[in-house]
């Protein structure tokens, strides 16, 4: 027998069995960070996924089988429906991490904004809100207010600053003079590129202090006649369509799901698939069990992600001011082939 050759196979042999050891235990001591009432939220919206198949688009992705293979994720889903487990301990017997990269990035939040909204055009309501029409292609935000066609309004609005940051949500809830509500949900947009206002208003030195959703509201409700101008720099234009489904449901995002708070995260879909559930590593919220169920223009990144809050000034003011460093995990099937 030649000793030295054994002797470097056994060296290998634990060099690769060690790592594989702290890989696996790196693993573990990220979920096991995570908070038992975090992950009843989040387990609860993975049995909705695999009940709908909605994994079954991790295999159409362009990183497949990076995130675990079909017939794993199968088995996942079929253990998932015939648990008897606590929610920790089977992420913990099913599951491990990996991250895309360990350079910082940045997590914002989401939320469904409420509008005030009218029928019909008045005084006081003169703002359009738009239905998607092909005609608008490539048309700027500014051209579009300009040359509109009362024939795709859907409703009108009292205030362009909150038209804007509906737009830029996504969708929300229109409130009518009689209290009334109405679901409003993204329908598509002009196909011109997204430019943030809060980079150009940081640029020109027009805020002073942190940036966030209510210093770019504050200057522009105290600076009227600075504000066409201002939104007109983001191009990109968002037309909507109407629901009258139960206005308790959340807004669906890209996976054709109701969004759920602190659960569902816009992601960018370069780097991962919809449908992944994944571990958000922030200081505010420590690791966060999500999953990866709508994308934005603006999510950009391996390390990018916009978390959903809910609805309403309360998810507003989390919203609003939620900007952390972060690190993305993505949970996958332990011991994949």
């Amino acid at each position: 027998m030649n000793y030295k050759l054994f002797s470097l196979f056994l060296f290998i042999s634990f060099f690769f069995y060690s790592s594989f050891c702290k890989i696996a235990a790196k693993s573990d001591s990220l979920i096991f960070e995570v908070e038992e009432e975090s992950l009843k939220s989040f387990y609860k919206e993975l049995k909705i996924i695999c009940k709908k198949n909605n994994l079954q688009k991790l295999t159409t992705h362009r990183s497949y089988p990076k995130f675990g293979k079909k017939i794993e994720w199968q088995s996942i889903c079929i253990k998932i429906k015939n648990n008897g487990q606590n929610e920790k301990r089977f992420i913990l017997n099913n599951f491990q991490t990996i991250n895309l990269s360990n350079k910082e990035g940045l997590l914002t939040g989401y939320y469904e904004p409420e509008i005030n909204v009218s029928k019909k055009k008045s005084k006081r309501f003169t703002i359009p809100i738009l239905k998607y029409n092909a005609n608008y292609k490539k048309m700027t935000r500014e051209d579009i207010n300009k040359n509109f066609n009362n024939k795709d309004v859907l409703l009108w609005t009292d205030n362009k600053i909150d038209l804007f940051f509906l737009q830029i949500q996504g969708s929300g809830i229109g409130l009518f003079e009689n209290k009334k509500k109405i679901k409003i949900s993204y329908a598509g947009n002009n196909d011109l590129k997204y430019k943030s206002i809060g980079k150009l208003m940081l640029k020109k030195r027009l805020i002073k202090g942190e940036l966030n959703l209510f210093s770019i509201k504050d200057y522009l409700n105290k600076n009227l006649k600075k504000v066409d101008q201002i939104l007109n720099y983001n191009e990109r234009y968002i037309f909507f369509k109407l629901s009258k489904k139960n206005i308790l449901d959340s807004s669906k995002g890209a996976m054709g799901l109701n969004l759920s708070p602190f659960v569902s995260v816009a992601v960018d879909t370069k780097h991962y698939p919809l449908g992944l559930p994944l571990v958000l590593q922030s200081k505010i919220y420590g690791m966060l069990p999500v999953i990866a169920m709508d994308k934005g223009s603006a999510i950009i990144g391996k390390n990018r992600a916009d978390l959903f809050i809910g609805r309403g000034k309360k998810a507003e003011k989390i919203a609003g001011k939620l900007k952390e460093k972060l690190v993305i995990h993505a949970l996958i099937p332990r011991n994949k082939k």
